[in-house]
């Protein structure tokens, strides 16, 4: 089940969180959504590269701060693109984006090791209490185990009405929000509950 609550209302004082962004699947699974829906002129979208919208940076909440955001995408091309997609992402408030080159028409792999890994690295060393993974595969279920047994908290974000949304990352997570809420409704039905 899903909540307006982009976190938990039972978090821990002062609590730190990274964020780990799929963002190619992020986009991929935003365009299908597409069909039904405009894009809003809040989001930061290059298809099948990244997408992102400022309410998702989520700055100021009363017991948790966001200390870094990864965005891991790929995106064909020259080091240019490579650098642009870099850039665009670093204005949007992604602190740390990770931009692979990837052939045509293949997924890159360099995503979701990298997001693995840099996830798990923080965990091991507690430079966050809660991940925020946004992401919807079942390959990132070993992941979501392996954060939790570090004793780290996992909050999941994706489209809910996605076909990419894995039934059994979502049971691993601890919470579940969906990513809709930020990404397909227009700026003056966010602002009513994000101001």
């Amino acid at each position: 089940m899903s909540s307006s609550h982009y976190l938990p209302d039972n978090l821990i004082s002062h609590a730190k969180a990274m964020m780990f962004v799929d963002g190619e699947n992020l986009a991929i699974r935003f365009k299908e959504l597409l069909r039904q829906n405009e894009v809003e002129p809040h989001i930061s979208y290059l298809a099948d590269t990244f997408v992102w919208s400022s309410y998702a940076n989520i700055p100021h909440h009363r017991r948790c701060e966001v200390v870094r955001k990864y965005y891991y995408t790929a995106v064909q091309g020259d080091l240019n693109k490579v650098d642009d997609v870099i850039n665009k992402l670093k204005e949007v408030g992604i602190e740390t984006p990770r931009v692979f080159k990837k052939q045509a028409r293949k997924k890159s792999k360099q995503v979701d090791i990298t997001l693995a890994t840099d996830m798990l690295t923080h965990a091991y060393r507690r430079n966050y209490d809660i991940a925020i993974l946004v992401a919807g595969d079942s390959d990132y279920v070993p992941l979501a185990r392996a954060v939790k047994e570090e004793g780290r908290r996992l909050i999941l974000w994706f489209f809910e009405e996605s076909k990419g949304l894995s039934k059994e990352l979502k049971q691993e997570s601890d919470y579940f929000f969906d990513l809709s809420w930020f990404f397909l409704k227009p700026q003056d039905e966010i602002r009513k509950y994000y101001p």
